[in-house]
């Protein structure tokens, strides 16, 4: 881990919108982001689906027309949200590309073509709805690009104040926690960590004494107090930025209790695996974390 976590910086933001009320939300909170980071600038890209255009090639009277018209609206549509971003949270919007194409195949493509620190995409389904998801632009954005993704699922009013980070102690899990400390530098962030004592069920089922089990698992839990405190130090984070919570318990069961008591406008999570090696590379608590969460994820690969 890097004793100077400031050095992720995000200097370049690409938005993936559909004209949608969440892409638009997601531009948004793109904006804000490079206002208060100082981002060099936001690009944006639409894409209108291949086989939207060949549908109305089939359908359509004149489809040669209609799909001009639907070009025209698109490019006009673009301007338009550059001109309001620009002018709101003035700061460079430097391109607006149209593209035909897959939109997740066109959206990666631009970002590594861009470099882009950061990729920014609104919430399918109205908060990524478990049936939309497996399959969607964000689920397979996420599985084929080694950047940083941003879903959005609510409307932006003010700069992130409180971070949920799911830790592990990995090497992934640092590199998560460093990029959100750039990302939400003024916010209050919580690492959590979930953990169970191994062999426990076994050794209760095998009769051993309850002090004993007892003992045993309080030396766990001293012994991932430690953990923690290491993985803090290391990141050499201001002590009023970043503070710890250990929980006994499954991942999934811990997190999801933390998200109702914390109420975090943003969760980061890190993310193991090479882009679009596996399918289950984003795991389940993550993938589950994606579906069910009400705020913001961003979820940070290993670089």
């Amino acid at each position: 881990m890097k004793e100077n976590y400031f050095m992720l910086s995000i200097k370049r933001i690409v938005v993936g919108t559909d004209m949608s009320p969440l892409a638009s939300w997601a531009a948004a909170r793109a904006a804000l982001l490079a206002h208060e980071s100082g981002s060099e600038s936001v690009d944006l890209i639409h894409v209108i689906d291949n086989l939207a255009i060949e549908t109305l090639r089939h359908l359509m009277k004149t489809p040669l027309e209609t799909e001009r018209r639907l070009m025209e609206l698109s490019r006009k549509q673009l301007t338009e949200i550059e001109r309001t971003l620009s002018e709101k949270y003035q700061i460079p919007v430097s391109a607006t590309t149209l593209n035909v194409g897959r939109p997740y195949t066109e959206i990666v493509r631009y970002a590594e073509f861009l470099n882009a620190d950061l990729v920014v995409l609104g919430a399918h389904g109205g908060g990524l709805v478990r049936e939309l998801f497996v399959g969607s632009t964000v689920d397979r954005v996420l599985r084929k690009l080694a950047r940083p993704v941003l879903i959005v699922k609510r409307e932006p009013q003010v700069p992130y104040r409180k971070v949920l980070i799911p830790v592990d102690f990995s090497e992934f899990s640092g590199q998560a926690t460093e990029f959100a400390m750039n990302i939400a530098p003024h916010a209050s962030i919580t690492a959590l960590h979930a953990f169970e004592v191994p062999f426990k069920a076994s050794l209760e089922s095998a009769g051993v004494d309850d002090d004993l089990v007892q003992i045993y698992e309080s030396e766990v839990q001293a012994q991932k107090k430690k953990e923690m405190e290491q993985f803090i130090s290391e990141l050499g984070a201001p002590k009023a930025t970043l503070s710890s919570i250990m929980e006994l318990g499954p991942a999934s069961a811990v997190i999801r209790k933390n998200l109702e008591v914390l109420d975090p406008d943003l969760i980061v999570i890190g993310k193991q695996g090479q882009s679009g090696q596996d399918e289950t590379l984003l795991g389940g608590v993550t993938r589950r974390l994606i579906q069910e969460a009400s705020c913001d994820i961003l979820v940070v690969p290993l670089f």
